[in-house]
Order: structure tokens, then sequence, then C-alpha cells
């Protein structure tokens, strides 16, 4: 294929004045940072059982590059090994009937002041059934509906969720005080974590019980088994 020399001109002035300009040059290669925390069945590595074992044998299925739970919670929440401060996560979910699940993050062991006993505690992304959501027991209102900032945030009344047994995609953003939630590429929830809004609202739910939720900056990311089939794949991570 020839390429004139008014084609190559046109090219150099284009990068010239995006230069000048003080823009970002495009490029056709991708975000090297993202790093696979799940893309094969080896990527199991990366993750380790609550319950103080390795990745679980039962519960948890490999096939054809999904991670899969299956239902009956004998696999148990799965973790990473490694905490994440200031990241960006994204991966694909597909969802079957009734499910009722989700993605942890900026998960710690916090002292539960009810209980007194340790627990496993984060924000949670929501993964569950919003077309059958009557059927659903626990099912109260938006702040517990797919995308959401569980018991917390609701996402956009116009978020766009496609039906079950097709793949969505989920990006979970977050940095220093920010957190977002994205369905399917538009951000659906966006919060401060430092806001008194936010403190007020932590007070209206569960979470007032540990005195450590929405302080700490940094994380393990935790899928949970809460006993319903759920789908992941091209599950990513890229630190910010």
């Amino acid at each position: 294929m020839k390429i004139s020399l008014s084609h190559v001109l046109l090219l150099i002035c284009m990068f010239v004045m995006e230069y000048a300009a003080g823009k970002p040059l495009q490029s056709n290669n991708m975000d090297n940072r993202w790093q696979p925390l799940f893309k094969t069945a080896e990527d199991t590595v990366h993750w380790t059982s609550v319950r103080d074992t390795p990745f679980p044998n039962e519960g948890w299925q490999i096939k054809k590059k999904e991670l899969i739970l299956l239902s009956g919670r004998k696999g148990g929440d799965i973790i990473t090994k490694r905490k994440y401060a200031d990241f960006e996560l994204k991966l694909e979910f597909k969802m079957t009937r009734l499910v009722n699940s989700g993605v942890k993050y900026l998960v710690h062991q916090m002292f539960n002041n009810d209980t007194e006993r340790m627990e496993w505690i984060g924000f949670e992304y929501q993964i569950i059934d919003d077309f059958h959501q009557n059927e659903i027991q626990g099912f109260d209102d938006d702040k517990g509906s797919t995308a959401a900032l569980y018991l917390l945030y609701a996402p956009d009344k116009n978020k766009k969720l496609k039906p079950l047994g097709t793949w969505n995609s989920l990006r979970i953003r977050v940095q220093g005080n920010k957190v977002e939630h994205w369905l399917n590429g538009e951000r659906v929830v966006s919060v401060d974590v430092d806001s008194q809004e936010f403190k007020n609202r932590v007070q209206g739910t569960k979470f007032k019980k540990y005195g450590d939720f929405g302080k700490k900056r940094d994380g393990h990311i935790l899928l949970q088994d809460h006993g319903d089939q759920v789908h992941y794949r091209n599950i990513m991570i890229k630190e910010l």
C-alpha cells in the first residue's frame, strides 16, 4: 500500500498540533497496567478462601475461561491474597435467575461491636436479579439492586442492565476518598466516602456496628458465595 507525501505531511501536522495543545497522543496499544486476576485456570493463584484454606476444590468451577460459582454455598467466599489501594477493577458477570451475590472491595477483618467477633467486611458492588426482585427475600429498595453500593447508594435509575443469561460488565474505581461504580460502560454511582452524607448513611445501616467501616483506603477484593450461581470472566485490575 502506497502512502502519499501529502498523507505523511498531514500526520506530522496532526502530531505537532496535539503536542502543542498539550493533549495526549492517541495510541492503539492497550493500557499495559491492566493485570489479570482471572483469565485462565492458572490465575486462581491470586485467590484464597476466607476459610483459611487454599482456593476451594468445591463450589467454584473453572470452565472455558469462566470462573463459575455454583449454588449451594459449598465454596464459600474467595478473596485476593493481597490488598489494593487506588485501583480500577473490571470484570464481566452473567446472572442466573434469583441470583443474589456481589463483588466486595476494601475488605478487611473488622470487629462487630454487637457480636464481638471479627468479620470480613467491605464495600459491595451488588449483583442481583433485578428482574424478579419481588421473589427475592430481603430485596427492599434500589440500594440493594445491581450496581448499588450495597445498602448505601442506589445506582442511577437509568442504568442499563442486560437480561439474565447474558454478559454484563462492571467497573469499580477507587482513588483516595472517591468511589465509583460503572455498569456496561456508564457510571452509575459516585461517592465521597469522607463526606458527612456518607457517614450519615452508614449510621442508618448494619455497617454502623463496625468502627472501621469506610475508613480504610486499601483492602482485599472478595467474590461472595451467597448460595446462588453466577459466572465471572476477564477479571482485571489496574493500580492507579
